[in-house]
Protein backbone atom coordinates (compact mmCIF):
# COMPACT_ATOMS: atom_id res chain seq x y z
CA UNK A 1 0.00 0.00 0.00
CA UNK A 2 1.37 3.41 -1.00
CA UNK A 3 1.92 5.74 1.93
CA UNK A 4 1.21 9.42 1.31
CA UNK A 5 3.81 11.94 2.33
CA UNK A 6 2.99 14.63 4.89
CA UNK A 7 2.91 17.18 2.08
CA UNK A 8 0.38 15.18 0.11
CA UNK A 9 -1.77 14.67 3.20
CA UNK A 10 -1.76 18.41 3.83
CA UNK A 11 -2.76 19.19 0.26
CA UNK A 12 -5.55 16.60 0.36
CA UNK A 13 -6.86 18.14 3.58
CA UNK A 14 -6.83 21.62 2.07
CA UNK A 15 -8.79 20.45 -0.97
CA UNK A 16 -11.33 18.68 1.24
CA UNK A 17 -11.82 21.79 3.37
CA UNK A 18 -12.21 23.94 0.27
CA UNK A 19 -14.85 21.61 -1.19
CA UNK A 20 -16.74 21.57 2.09
CA UNK A 21 -16.62 25.35 2.13
CA UNK A 22 -18.16 25.42 -1.34
CA UNK A 23 -21.04 23.23 -0.19
CA UNK A 24 -21.73 25.41 2.82
CA UNK A 25 -21.45 28.78 1.09
CA UNK A 26 -22.97 28.13 -2.33
CA UNK A 27 -26.42 29.23 -1.12
CA UNK A 28 -27.63 32.32 0.70
CA UNK A 29 -30.94 32.99 2.44
CA UNK A 30 -33.74 34.56 0.41
CA UNK A 31 -36.41 36.80 1.92
CA UNK A 32 -39.33 39.09 1.16
CA UNK A 33 -41.33 41.72 3.03
CA UNK A 34 -44.72 42.86 1.71
CA UNK A 35 -47.39 45.10 3.16
CA UNK A 36 -50.49 47.06 2.30
CA UNK A 37 -51.88 49.87 4.43
CA UNK A 38 -55.64 50.35 4.08
CA UNK A 39 -57.95 53.13 5.25
CA UNK A 40 -61.46 54.25 4.33
CA UNK A 41 -63.03 57.68 4.08
CA UNK A 42 -66.61 58.80 3.52
CA UNK A 43 -68.21 62.13 2.77
CA UNK A 44 -70.69 63.82 5.06
CA UNK A 45 -73.45 61.39 6.03
CA UNK A 46 -77.01 62.55 6.43
CA UNK A 47 -78.90 61.91 9.64
CA UNK A 48 -80.16 58.36 9.72
CA UNK A 49 -77.27 56.94 7.66
CA UNK A 50 -74.72 54.78 9.47
CA UNK A 51 -71.46 53.29 8.24
CA UNK A 52 -69.13 50.76 9.87
CA UNK A 53 -65.93 48.99 8.80
CA UNK A 54 -64.15 45.89 10.10
CA UNK A 55 -61.16 43.61 9.43
CA UNK A 56 -60.74 39.85 9.80
CA UNK A 57 -57.98 37.45 8.66
CA UNK A 58 -58.90 34.81 6.08
CA UNK A 59 -59.15 31.24 7.34
CA UNK A 60 -56.89 28.33 6.37
CA UNK A 61 -58.89 27.57 3.25
CA UNK A 62 -57.68 30.84 1.73
CA UNK A 63 -54.39 31.53 3.55
CA UNK A 64 -51.67 28.87 3.52
CA UNK A 65 -47.94 28.06 3.42
CA UNK A 66 -46.57 25.09 1.44
CA UNK A 67 -42.99 23.98 2.11
CA UNK A 68 -40.85 21.29 0.47
CA UNK A 69 -39.50 18.48 2.72
CA UNK A 70 -36.41 19.56 4.61
CA UNK A 71 -37.08 23.26 4.11
CA UNK A 72 -35.63 25.69 6.62
CA UNK A 73 -37.27 29.09 7.01
CA UNK A 74 -40.71 30.59 7.53
CA UNK A 75 -43.37 32.79 5.97
CA UNK A 76 -45.29 34.57 8.70
CA UNK A 77 -47.93 37.32 8.64
CA UNK A 78 -47.49 40.18 11.08
CA UNK A 79 -48.97 39.35 14.48
CA UNK A 80 -51.57 42.11 14.18
CA UNK A 81 -52.94 40.42 11.04
CA UNK A 82 -54.16 37.45 13.08
CA UNK A 83 -56.46 39.61 15.22
CA UNK A 84 -59.90 40.57 13.92
CA UNK A 85 -60.85 44.23 14.31
CA UNK A 86 -64.60 44.60 14.68
CA UNK A 87 -64.55 48.35 14.08
CA UNK A 88 -61.72 50.02 12.19
CA UNK A 89 -63.16 53.50 12.17
CA UNK A 90 -63.03 55.72 9.12
CA UNK A 91 -59.77 57.53 8.50
CA UNK A 92 -57.85 55.04 10.67
CA UNK A 93 -55.18 53.03 8.83
CA UNK A 94 -54.70 49.29 9.17
CA UNK A 95 -51.57 47.50 7.89
CA UNK A 96 -51.65 43.97 6.48
CA UNK A 97 -48.09 42.59 6.26
CA UNK A 98 -46.30 39.29 5.56
CA UNK A 99 -42.58 38.47 5.95
CA UNK A 100 -40.72 35.38 4.77
CA UNK A 101 -37.24 33.88 4.56
CA UNK A 102 -35.67 30.59 3.44
CA UNK A 103 -32.18 29.20 3.98
CA UNK A 104 -32.95 25.70 2.61
CA UNK A 105 -35.71 24.08 0.57
CA UNK A 106 -38.56 26.13 -0.89
CA UNK A 107 -41.78 27.83 0.24
CA UNK A 108 -44.97 29.01 -1.45
CA UNK A 109 -47.55 31.06 0.42
CA UNK A 110 -50.75 33.05 0.21
CA UNK A 111 -52.19 35.24 2.97
CA UNK A 112 -55.42 37.24 2.74
CA UNK A 113 -56.92 39.97 4.89
CA UNK A 114 -60.64 40.74 4.57
CA UNK A 115 -62.06 44.24 5.06
CA UNK A 116 -65.80 44.89 5.09
CA UNK A 117 -67.78 48.14 4.95
CA UNK A 118 -71.48 48.23 5.82
CA UNK A 119 -73.92 51.07 5.12
CA UNK A 120 -77.51 51.45 6.34
CA UNK A 121 -79.93 54.21 5.34
CA UNK A 122 -82.67 54.70 7.93
CA UNK A 123 -83.46 58.24 6.81
CA UNK A 124 -86.64 59.29 5.01
CA UNK A 125 -85.01 59.67 1.56
CA UNK A 126 -82.35 58.27 -0.75
CA UNK A 127 -78.79 59.31 0.01
CA UNK A 128 -75.71 59.69 -2.16
CA UNK A 129 -72.59 58.20 -0.59
CA UNK A 130 -69.00 59.01 -1.54
CA UNK A 131 -66.65 56.25 -0.38
CA UNK A 132 -62.86 56.47 -0.64
CA UNK A 133 -60.51 53.50 -0.37
CA UNK A 134 -56.95 54.60 0.42
CA UNK A 135 -54.10 52.13 0.00
CA UNK A 136 -50.30 52.16 0.12
CA UNK A 137 -48.40 49.08 -1.05
CA UNK A 138 -44.75 48.21 -0.41
CA UNK A 139 -42.75 45.07 -1.20
CA UNK A 140 -39.07 44.14 -1.23
CA UNK A 141 -37.15 40.93 -1.96
CA UNK A 142 -33.65 39.59 -1.44
CA UNK A 143 -32.10 36.59 -3.18
CA UNK A 144 -34.33 34.12 -5.03
CA UNK A 145 -37.69 35.43 -3.82
CA UNK A 146 -40.86 36.72 -5.45
CA UNK A 147 -43.91 38.44 -4.00
CA UNK A 148 -46.98 40.29 -5.19
CA UNK A 149 -49.70 42.28 -3.44
CA UNK A 150 -53.28 42.43 -4.72
CA UNK A 151 -56.08 44.73 -3.54
CA UNK A 152 -59.59 43.78 -4.75
CA UNK A 153 -62.55 46.11 -4.14
CA UNK A 154 -65.98 44.57 -4.73
CA UNK A 155 -69.71 44.97 -4.15
CA UNK A 156 -70.87 42.35 -1.64
CA UNK A 157 -74.46 42.21 -2.93
CA UNK A 158 -73.69 41.58 -6.60
CA UNK A 159 -70.22 40.05 -6.05
CA UNK A 160 -69.06 42.44 -8.78
CA UNK A 161 -65.38 43.35 -8.77
CA UNK A 162 -65.28 47.15 -8.90
CA UNK A 163 -61.52 47.67 -9.03
CA UNK A 164 -58.22 45.86 -8.69
CA UNK A 165 -54.72 47.05 -7.78
CA UNK A 166 -51.85 44.65 -8.55
CA UNK A 167 -48.29 45.29 -7.33
CA UNK A 168 -45.45 43.10 -8.62
CA UNK A 169 -41.74 43.62 -9.23
CA UNK A 170 -41.95 47.27 -8.25
CA UNK A 171 -44.80 48.05 -10.65
CA UNK A 172 -48.41 48.90 -9.71
CA UNK A 173 -51.26 48.31 -12.14
CA UNK A 174 -54.76 49.56 -11.28
CA UNK A 175 -57.89 48.52 -13.20
CA UNK A 176 -61.41 49.94 -12.76
CA UNK A 177 -64.45 47.85 -13.69
CA UNK A 178 -67.20 50.37 -12.89
CA UNK A 179 -67.77 53.84 -14.33
CA UNK A 180 -68.72 55.15 -10.87
CA UNK A 181 -65.23 54.41 -9.57
CA UNK A 182 -62.39 56.89 -10.01
CA UNK A 183 -58.71 56.05 -9.38
CA UNK A 184 -56.11 58.60 -8.40
CA UNK A 185 -53.41 59.55 -10.88
CA UNK A 186 -50.75 58.35 -8.45
CA UNK A 187 -52.71 55.14 -7.77
CA UNK A 188 -53.03 55.80 -4.04
CA UNK A 189 -56.82 55.81 -3.66
CA UNK A 190 -60.12 54.86 -5.29
CA UNK A 191 -63.35 56.84 -4.95
CA UNK A 192 -66.72 55.19 -5.47
CA UNK A 193 -70.00 57.12 -5.55
CA UNK A 194 -73.33 55.32 -5.17
CA UNK A 195 -76.92 55.93 -4.11
CA UNK A 196 -78.23 54.28 -0.96
CA UNK A 197 -82.00 54.00 -1.13
CA UNK A 198 -84.37 54.66 1.77
CA UNK A 199 -84.24 51.70 4.15
CA UNK A 200 -81.48 50.08 2.09
CA UNK A 201 -78.36 48.36 3.42
CA UNK A 202 -75.27 47.82 1.32
CA UNK A 203 -71.85 46.26 1.92
CA UNK A 204 -68.47 46.32 0.20
CA UNK A 205 -65.43 44.07 0.49
CA UNK A 206 -61.76 44.93 0.18
CA UNK A 207 -59.53 41.85 0.02
CA UNK A 208 -55.76 42.19 0.36
CA UNK A 209 -53.80 39.18 -0.93
CA UNK A 210 -50.05 38.76 -0.42
CA UNK A 211 -48.36 35.92 -2.32
CA UNK A 212 -44.77 34.81 -1.82
CA UNK A 213 -42.31 32.20 -3.10
CA UNK A 214 -38.88 31.48 -1.67
CA UNK A 215 -35.87 29.28 -2.21
CA UNK A 216 -32.21 29.81 -1.28
CA UNK A 217 -30.26 31.83 -3.81
CA UNK A 218 -27.17 30.37 -5.46
CA UNK A 219 -24.01 32.34 -4.71
CA UNK A 220 -21.26 32.19 -7.38
CA UNK A 221 -17.79 31.51 -6.04
CA UNK A 222 -15.24 34.30 -6.46
CA UNK A 223 -12.59 33.76 -9.16
CA UNK A 224 -9.89 33.68 -6.48
CA UNK A 225 -11.46 30.56 -4.94
CA UNK A 226 -11.47 28.72 -8.25
CA UNK A 227 -7.83 29.73 -8.84
CA UNK A 228 -6.90 28.45 -5.40
CA UNK A 229 -8.59 25.08 -6.02
CA UNK A 230 -7.06 24.77 -9.48
CA UNK A 231 -3.63 25.38 -8.00
CA UNK A 232 -4.09 22.73 -5.34
CA UNK A 233 -5.33 20.16 -7.82
CA UNK A 234 -2.42 20.97 -10.12
CA UNK A 235 0.09 20.39 -7.36
CA UNK A 236 -1.49 17.05 -6.49
CA UNK A 237 -1.45 16.00 -10.12
CA UNK A 238 2.29 16.50 -10.63
CA UNK A 239 4.08 13.17 -10.66
CA UNK A 240 7.30 12.88 -8.83
CA UNK A 241 10.33 12.68 -11.04
CA UNK A 242 12.33 9.52 -10.40
CA UNK A 243 16.08 10.00 -10.17
CA UNK A 244 18.66 7.27 -10.75
CA UNK A 245 21.77 7.52 -8.61
CA UNK A 246 25.01 7.68 -10.59
CA UNK A 247 27.05 4.50 -10.58
CA UNK A 248 30.54 4.64 -9.22
CA UNK A 249 33.25 4.01 -11.74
Amino acid sequence: MKILSNKQKLLNSLVTLALLSIGQNSQASSSFTSQSTISFGIGDLANGVTATSAYTPADAAFSYVFSAPGSVGAIVPASDNAVAVSSLGFGAAHMFAVNGYASAGSFTSQHIGWYQLDFLNESAEDQQIVLTLNYAIQASTQGDAATDVIVDFSDALSSQLLANAYFNNGLLNVTSYDSALVSAGDNSFMTYTFTLGQGEARSFYTDVTINGTLQPAAVPLPAAVWSFLAGLMGILGVKKQKTTPAKLA
